[in-house]
């Protein structure tokens, strides 16, 4: 049965029984496991606090309303984590007096980078390659309990003696230690619960050893599959003796569901009244804010839906009135010309022009008026000042961009500089010199290719006295000849002028 479900969906692991549990089936259908999955009914709860948390990856509309609002979630902190002790063999193990939360799972599933996340450090190596963990750490925080990190089971790159070894080795870890309060197994949330998954499950259950199952890598998952992979995941955990009930989510990249858990971590530790005081008084305070802007928020977007389902039905039924009449009063010239004509030629209408006649006007009087076909409107009107509204639009886009283009230019900035260090605008003006606007007008023109530089624009000190800045420069040679400065001085209001020259 495994090899079939491997072959006809690579990624999907969960079984095929939990998932006929939950689907309900008719007596004669027979569905892929795919095709389960997407029969999946998800509680609207859960989507809705996966929504609230961010877990998840959502595609939103072109059209669609995004949220102005977030759940601005209280943070938890732990304490400081630092390394401990290390341990290839049992004899390694440090002396047990403080409690432990164990974290373990396949290779590559995140748990050392969830040690790091969890408290904000780095104490955790990390890498991209399966199997980097070759040994149980013990990392302590701030000497209230201990982390303790295992090798992943599954595939690794380390050599097979040494994945022969690790699985004895937590196996002692967990028949042996006392202080082990909880074991936290790692879930990818892209594939649930794989044989290698059951078989550790089977193992603590064995021990009689409490664990919880956490999902990560949530982010990579959309939110609609997130929930149906959650709902699998705890109708088998439901099944588990020493199982946790509740199965949590997280995303260690974005960093949500991190606060949830640890806060699981700290209560399983009992140092709950210690690190979180009154965290629970801030928590229901911001849901209920979230909760409040969420009704907000759904009411205003059924109150659009409805006003465009409204202005789109209005718009239908007014084309289709259109196009009827039209159609209407063509065919009733049609039939008037014909009725005229026949009546010139004193001949007798033929029977099925007759009919058509009667027909059409007992149906609507409106085709015997002589009305006259709507004429097209006159675009050339407004297309003229189309053309005259976009190259007034160009015309100012590109005085705007040539003026920014010499505000940022070389020859300005220089002369401001140079500017602010004359020592005479430092007395008059004060020592900082800088435009009256952030985006002032720069009169004159600079042309490197012709050789000369002209630039006036207004200045103003921070003793608050405006003045105008002059530059000219020329230059004496060709391309590659020097630049003589003409007149470089500052214009003030009562007729002064300061020379910024050297």
């Amino acid at each position: 049965m495994a090899s079939r479900t491997s072959k006809a969906v690579p990624v999907f692991n969960t079984s095929v029984k939990t998932l006929q549990e939950v689907v309900k089936l008719g007596k004669s259908e027979e569905l892929s496991n795919r095709q389960l999955f997407a029969r999946l009914q998800v509680d609207p709860k859960t989507v809705d606090r996966l929504d609230m948390l961010r877990l998840g990856s959502e595609k939103q509309g072109r059209f669609e309303r995004k949220k102005w609002f977030r759940y601005e979630e209280p943070e938890v902190k732990l304490p400081h984590v630092s390394f401990f002790a290390g341990a290839q063999v049992v004899s390694s193990f440090p002396h047990e007096s403080l409690p432990e939360v164990g974290i373990v799972g396949r290779s590559n599933v995140g748990k050392s980078t969830l040690v790091n996340q969890l408290c904000g450090s780095s104490a955790a190596r990390v890498s991209d390659k399966p199997g980097l963990t070759q040994q149980i750490n013990f990392y302590t925080a701030d000497n209230d309990f201990h982390l303790v990190d295992m090798p992943g089971y599954g595939f690794a790159y380390a050599k097979e003696d040494a994945q022969k070894h690790w699985l004895p080795l937590i196996e002692s870890y967990i028949r042996e230690r006392k202080t082990l309060r909880r074991v936290l197994v790692l879930l990818d949330a892209r594939h649930g619960i794989k044989a290698n998954d059951r078989e550790f499950m089977a193992l603590l259950d064995r021990t009689h050893t409490k664990y919880q199952l956490i999902l990560t890598k949530c982010d990579l998952v959309h939110r609609i599959d997130l929930a149906k992979r959650h709902l699998l995941v705890s109708q088998e955990v439901d099944k588990a003796r020493n199982c946790i009930p509740r199965v949590m989510m997280l995303s260690a990249k974005h960093g949500a569901g991190l606060n949830e858990l640890r806060k699981e971590i700290l209560h399983t530790c009992s140092l709950g009244q210690k690190y979180l005081g009154t965290h629970k008084k801030k928590e229901a305070i911001a849901q209920a804010e979230y909760f409040e802007q969420l009704k907000v928020y759904k009411d205003t977007a059924r109150a659009k839906k409805r006003r465009h389902t409204l202005l789109l039905s209005q718009l239908s039924l007014t084309l289709a009135r259109s196009r009827a009449t039209t159609r209407g009063i063509a065919l009733g010239r049609n039939y008037s010309a014909q009725i005229g004509a026949a009546a010139t030629a004193a001949s007798p209408l033929p029977n099925t022009l007759q009919q058509k006649w009667e027909s059409a006007h007992a149906k609507n009087p409106a085709f015997a008026v002589e009305r006259d076909l709507p004429t097209p409107k006159n675009r050339k009107r407004e297309i003229g000042l189309f053309m005259v509204f976009a190259t007034i639009t160009w015309g100012a886009g590109s005085i705007i961009a040539f003026n920014y283009q010499r505000m940022t230019s070389t020859p300005v900035t220089a002369a401001l500089f140079t500017a602010r260090h004359n020592d005479e605008v430092r007395e008059t003006l004060g020592s900082q010199l800088n435009f009256t606007s952030s985006f002032p007008w720069i009169s004159g023109d600079i042309s490197h290719l012709k050789g000369f530089v002209e630039v006036e624009f207004d200045v103003v000190g921070d003793k608050g006295l405006p003045g105008r800045l002059v530059l000219k420069s020329r230059r004496t040679g060709k391309q590659n000849g020097e630049w003589k400065t003409t007149e470089f001085y500052i214009a003030m209001a009562d007729g002064r002028k300061i020379d910024c020259g050297e």
